[in-house]
């Protein structure tokens, strides 16, 4: 499942780095990408591992207060908005 995180706290490169190291280093979280612009994070989640909740907890935890939403896989075959497929 893909997670977005919006991160409070994240100031400088240097706190984007341990937003994405720490995030990086839990268990079933992998692809994260951090944007120190956006003031987030969105990581790929295997939910048999870990939760959004809980990445919500490690961050506050480490003085990144933050809030999760899941985001919806895009359509199967058949495409997703008929644009380039018809579907």
């Amino acid at each position: 499942m893909q997670t977005d995180l919006l991160i409070e706290g994240m100031d400088d490169e240097g706190s984007a780095d341990n937003v994405a190291k720490l995030l990086s280093d839990i268990a079933g979280v992998s692809d994260v990408r951090v944007s120190l612009l956006d003031r987030r994070a969105r990581v790929q989640i295997d939910e048999s591992l870990t939760s959004p909740h809980l990445l919500t907890r490690k961050l506050t935890q480490a003085g990144y207060p933050a809030g999760a939403q899941a985001i919806a896989a895009p359509a199967a075959a058949g495409g997703c908005c008929g644009g380039c497929c018809g579907g």
